[in-house]
C-alpha cells in the first residue's frame, strides 16, 4: 500500500528512495541526444576535431583557455536565452521526476513546491557545468575554447571583426536560473490551462497532445524515462517506472543460469600490414586467442579477450610492424538457449605491434620499438551446443584501431586573430573486419 507524505499531492511507495540510477541514466540519454544533434549538424572542421584529433590533450587545452573574464560567449540570443534555458529545464525535470517526494508536486505558492524546484535547479547547475566544462561536454566534443573564430561577419570578415572561442559565463548562469523560470512557467500552464482541459476531456488524444506540446521540457524528460510525453505523476501515485523500463529492469535482475564460459579460437583479420615492399597494404592475418566471460545477470556478461597474430607485418613502419597483440575488456548480451546462443558484444582495449620503426615512409628502417594504440571492437557470436557444457562458437567482429598519423597540422595554424590552442597531432581511425571459430566450454 502506498502512503501519504506530509507534502500535498504526494504519494510514496513503501521504502521508495531517490532514484539515483534513473537520474544518471536519463541524464546520459539527454547528453547523447544533445551530442547527436550537434554531430548531425557539424561541419567538416568540427568532424576533423572529433575524429582525427587527440581527445584528452585537446580537452585540457580547451579548458585552459576558457574565458572567465566575460559574460557573452558569442552565440546568438536564441541559443543563449532560449536553447540553454530549455536545457536547464529538462535537466531540472529529470531530477524532479527521480525524487519520490517531488515528482507529483504541482504548482503552488508553498514550501514543498519551491523546494522541489530549487533541488531541480541544483541538478541543472551540475548538468550545465558538465556540459560546458566536463569531459563529456562541449569542451571535449568539438573543443569549445580551444580555438577562436569570427562572429556575425561570415563570409566577409574584415580586420575589425569580433572573435570568440565560444566561452563565457552566460551559459553556466543562464541554464539553471532561467531554466528554473522555464520550469515554473510550464508548471503554471500545466496547472491552470492544460490540466483542466485534460480532466474535462479524459483520455482524449488531442488534449493529451496539447498538454505535451505546452510542456516541451517535461515531455522530453518523460520520454527519457520511458513514459508518454503527457504523463503526470500525480495521476499515477506510487508509480515511477514505465512498463518498458520495468520489463528491461526485470530482465536485468534475472539470476544467471551459469557462471561463465571460456573460448579458444582461430582468428583471421583483415589488417594493414607491410610486406614485400608494399607499405600499409591490407591482407588477411591469421592468429589465435582466448575469451573468458562471466555472467553478471542472465542477459549480461562481462568478458576479457586476448589474441595474437605472429609476424603479422614482416616489415616495419611508424605504426605497423612485427607481431600484433590485442586485449579487449567489455560487455556482452543476448539470447542463451539450450541448443544455441546469440550474443552481441562491445569492448574497448588496445592493440600493440612489437616492432614498429621511427623512420618515415619510403626510407630505410631506423630504430625499432613497440607501439600500443587505443582500439575498440564490436561483434556478434553464435554458439552451437554439442554437449551439456561444450559447444562451437562462430564470431564476426569489427575492430577500430586508432593510429597516430605521421602528418601534423602546419605550424602556421593559429596565427592571430585565428588563435589555435589545440595539438597539431592527427590520428587515423582504421576499421578491420575479422572472423573467429573455435570451441567453447561453459562452467
Amino acid at each position: 500500500m502506498a502512503s501519504r507524505s506530509k507534502q500535498p499531492n504526494v504519494t510514496l511507495a513503501p521504502g521508495e528512495k531517490f532514484h539515483w540510477k534513473g537520474l544518471v541514466l536519463q541524464s546520459m540519454g539527454f547528453l547523447l541526444l544533445q551530442h547527436s544533434v550537434r554531430i548531425s549538424m557539424a561541419n567538416e572542421h568540427d568532424m576533423h576535431l572529433l575524429v582525427n584529433k587527440p581527445y584528452w590533450s585537446d580537452y585540457w587545452a580547451s579548458i585552459d583557455q576558457f574565458n572567465w573574464r566575460r559574460w557573452n560567449d558569442g552565440d546568438s540570443f536564441p541559443v543563449n536565452y532560449v536553447g540553454h534555458p530549455m536545457e536547464g529545464a529538462i535537466a531540472s525535470y529529470l531530477e524532479i521526476q527521480s525524487n519520490p517526494r517531488d515528482r507529483a508536486v504541482r504548482f503552488g505558492n508553498n514550501r514543498p513546491y519551491w523546494m522541489s524546484r530549487l533541488r531541480g535547479a541544483a541538478w541543472a547547475a551540475v548538468y550545465s557545468t558538465q556540459w560546458e566544462l566536463g569531459p563529456l561536454g562541449e569542451s571535449a566534443i568539438f573543443n569549445q575554447g580551444g580555438f577562436t573564430y569570427p562572429i556575425q561577419c561570415e563570409p566577409n570578415c574584415g580586420p575589425n571583426s569580433k572573435y570568440t572561442n565560444n566561452t563565457g559565463w552566460v551559459d553556466l548562469i543562464v541554464t539553471p536560473t532561467v531554466g528554473t523560470l522555464w520550469v515554473v512557467g510550464e508548471d503554471v500552464l500545466d496547472r491552470y490551462v492544460t490540466d483542466p482541459l485534460v480532466q474535462r476531456h479524459h483520455g482524449t488524444f488531442p488534449f493529451l497532445l496539447l498538454r505535451a506540446g505546452a510542456n516541451p521540457s517535461r515531455s522530453l524528460a518523460n520520454i527519457l524515462r520511458g513514459h508518454y510525453p503527457w504523463w503526470r505523476d500525480y495521476e499515477h501515485p506510487g508509480q515511477y517506472d514505465s512498463a518498458m523500463v520495468h520489463a528491461f529492469q526485470s530482465a536485468l535482475d534475472k539470476e544467471p543460469v551459469e557462471r561463465g564460459d571460456v573460448s579458444l579460437y582461430f582468428q583471421s583479420q583483415y589488417l594493414r600490414t607491410n610486406r614485400n615492399g608494399c607499405r600499409e597494404c591490407r591482407r588477411w592475418v591469421r592468429g589465435g586467442g582466448i575469451t573468458v566471460a562471466f555472467q553478471l545477470r542472465r542477459y549480461l556478461d562481462v568478458y576479457g579477450d586476448f589474441n595474437m597474430a605472429p609476424d603479422a607485418s614482416p616489415e616495419s613502419s611508424t605504426n605497423v610492424g612485427g607481431n600484433i597483440s590485442e586485449a579487449m575488456f567489455g560487455l556482452r548480451s543476448g539470447y542463451n538457449g539450450k541448443r544455441f546462443s546469440v550474443k552481441a558484444s562491445i569492448a574497448p582495449g588496445f592493440v600493440s605491434y612489437s616492432r614498429t620503426s621511427d623512420s618515415p615512409p619510403g626510407t630505410p628502417p631506423g630504430n625499432y620499438f613497440r607501439t600500443t594504440d587505443f582500439a575498440a571492437t564490436v561483434g556478434i557470436n553464435a554458439d552451437v551446443k554439442v554437449a551439456h557444457n561444450m559447444g562451437l562458437r562462430f564470431e564476426v567482429h569489427n575492430t577500430l584501431i586508432r593510429y597516430k598519423s605521421p602528418n601534423r597540422d602546419p605550424e602556421g595554424i593559429g596565427t592571430p586573430p585565428y588563435l589555435y590552442f589545440l595539438s597539431h597531432d592527427n590520428y587515423i581511425n582504421s576499421t578491420n573486419w575479422g572472423v573467429r571459430v573455435g570451441p567453447v566450454w561453459r562452467f
